[in-house]
């Protein structure tokens, strides 16, 4: 059958009354099941399933005998289906170059857990992550650089901008974000951009007070997380980015100073909102903790409040589209320079009451690796999502990737990836950075949350 075939003719043939309403009502819920839009995929056409997911119907409903109705909670007959039409999809979508199936292995059995063919770049856990890579992804080398945190887009420039890996200098008089020269010590990274033009990089601010996540505010400006060091505090500064004018926006809690602002986003009322875990302390650029790692707002008349507590490392931070959910990464396996294997590797979320508070915290994702290394525990960093809900997330093994409901659908294979950001004029291609390089791969996927670029974005 073929796309451009609509899914109520074939579900009425087929008597699949409860899927035809999953094609249509893909937002609903039934009967507690949390990831029916993870099981539906779309063609470029809202309203009709994609050819593969309605192949898979097809194949599923030639092979089992359904009853032509169901009761009235619906579960345990739609979780079948579901069952029938993921497995049968499997067999039944063809798959890009460089994709793979992913299998789970068997320790006892000795049978590998992640890609079931060498040398695969895409390793796909569930149909939908097709939709994402489209017929011919390709992961393209940017710039060999050590690109670590950040990972913003201007779009006055088409430039790139991110901080990089940490390392030891001594004191210089040098051009620094620091908005106190004398503050400048040991352990510095730079903030540096790419223009995507041309890909030559330019360094913004060659000595910095550590800094690490970024992001625009809805004016243009360049948010920084600048974790301090010393007995100097951590802040986010505003800076200018045509004048490189700084300011510091804040820099302590009723008084407490920040630990190491790690990462931060912008909700589109204008507030500010930043992790502040204790990685200061705990990689010894800091000589105490100044208050647990707690996640914080930035209102818009400066006052500071925790909004979120209960951590062991938060980290990454993204709202979904309609700003109606959090998410929040906590990396406790990874302590300070060594990991801790009965720690947190998790993402966490929040649902955004209508007053602007955090509720109902639950875990939306405990990630792994692909490949079942390390041992089997992944690292969720920096977070971002496109403007379906999905959830793209940097990891050791690469870029993973989610449905909104928290249900692994893919990776896109690459060593060692903190941070990534969507950029480019239809915010389509997603820049990847792994401490060593620039990785971007383009897809059928649009980045969200970027109130600044959207305003120039290209349909």
């Amino acid at each position: 059958m073929h796309v451009g075939e609509g899914c109520a003719d074939h579900f009425a043939v087929l008597g699949f009354d409860i899927l035809r309403h999953i094609c249509f009502n893909p937002f609903d819920s039934i009967s507690g099941i949390d990831s029916i839009n993870s099981w539906r995929i779309y063609s470029n056409n809202w309203g009709q399933c994609s050819d593969c997911t309605m192949r898979g119907a097809a194949a599923a409903a030639q092979s089992q005998q359904h009853p032509g109705h169901h009761d009235n909670d619906g579960e345990k007959f739609l979780a079948k289906q579901l069952n029938w039409i993921h497995g049968a999809a499997k067999k039944e979508c063809p798959l890009p170059p460089s994709a793979c199936w992913w299998q789970q292995g068997s320790i006892i059995k000795g049978i590998p857990t992640g890609q079931s063919k060498p040398n695969c770049k895409f390793l796909v856990r569930d149909p939908e992550f097709l939709e994402i890579l489209g017929p011919a992804p390709e992961l393209k080398l940017v710039a060999e650089t050590d690109a670590h945190e950040g990972g913003v887009y201007h779009p006055d420039n088409n430039e790139f901008y991110y901080s990089t890996t940490r390392h030891k200098v001594g004191y210089t008089s040098m051009i620094t974000s620091s908005d106190e020269k004398d503050s400048a010590g040991e352990q510095n990274t730079q903030v540096r951009k790419i223009s995507l033009d041309t890909g030559e990089i330019t360094t913004v601010f060659p000595v910095t007070d550590v800094a690490n996540g970024m992001v625009l505010d809805r004016e243009g400006n360049l948010l920084i997380c600048q974790q301090g060091q010393g007995k100097k505090p951590g802040y986010i500064q505003r800076v200018d980015v045509k004048t490189l004018e700084t300011s510091i926006v804040a820099d302590n809690w009723f008084g407490a100073a920040f630990n190491s602002p790690n990462d931060v986003v912008v909700k589109s009322d204008g507030t500010i909102w930043f992790t502040d875990p204790i990685y200061a302390w705990a990689q010894g650029f800091k000589p105490e903790i100044q208050v647990e790692g707690q996640l914080y707002r930035i209102n818009l008349d400066g006052v500071v409040d925790a909004m979120a507590t209960n951590f062991q490392r938060p980290n990454g931070l993204a709202f979904s589209p309609d700003e109606k959910l959090l998410y929040v990464t906590d990396t406790g396996y990874l302590q300070g320079e060594e990991f801790d294997k009965g720690k947190r590797h998790h993402i966490y979320v929040y649902k955004v009451r209508e007053d602007g508070m955090l509720s109902s915290r639950r875990l939306l994702a405990s990630v792994g690796m692909y490949d079942g290394s390390a041992p089997g525990l992944g690292l969720p960093d920096g977070i971002k999502v496109d403007t379906k809900g999905r959830i793209y997330i940097g990891s050791p093994d690469g870029v993973q990737v989610f449905s909104r409901s928290g249900k692994p659908l893919g990776l896109i294979a690459l060593p060692d990836v903190v941070n990534l950001g969507f950029a480019g004029e239809k915010l389509n291609k997603l820049y990847i950075l792994n401490d060593s390089s620039i990785h971007m791969i383009e897809l059928q996927a649009t980045g969200a949350g970027l109130h600044y670029a959207s305003k120039f974005m290209k349909k």
